[in-house]
């Protein structure tokens, strides 16, 4: 598996430090959240959802980095974009569909600038591998 940097953070530490410090936050802070109306649980689930889909395709995106054929790259990364979406989609009805019409829209707000996070997270880990890669 090939090192976007070399000299800091591998995307997955990086993407693994983040998870760990969001969780951290969101435990440590859980009645300072639920005084401002934010449910902890949601934002719990939610960036444990999003950490596993961004661990599953910043992986199967370094793998595919290294293969000589662009397209493979290409289409390993429009095929997890497609799957993170799903997840999210699936995962945001059934919350939806269990609350019974008390849905947090703080903790979703906060859910969506976790998704937003771990994306950027993934995106720019990915374009300085590609950038250090010999094929592209």
């Amino acid at each position: 598996m090939m090192d976007a940097n070399k000299k800091g953070f591998s995307p997955l530490k990086l993407m693994i430090l983040v998870f760990v410090l969001l969780s951290a936050f969101f435990i440590v802070f859980r009645q300072t959240l639920a005084k401002s109306a934010v449910d902890t649980t949601v934002l719990l689930i939610a960036n444990i959802i999003l950490f596993l889909v961004g661990i599953f395709t910043v992986r199967n995106g370094l793998k595919a980095i290294g293969n000589p054929n662009p397209h493979v790259f290409v289409r390993v990364f429009y095929t997890g974009f497609i799957i993170r979406l799903f997840v999210c989609a699936i995962a945001a009805f059934i919350y939806i569909y269990l609350s019974d019409g008390n849905v947090n829209k703080a903790a979703l707000f906060g859910s969506l600038g976790i998704y937003m996070l771990y994306t950027i997270i993934e995106v720019t880990s990915l374009q300085k591998a590609l950038r250090n890669n010999k094929n592209a």
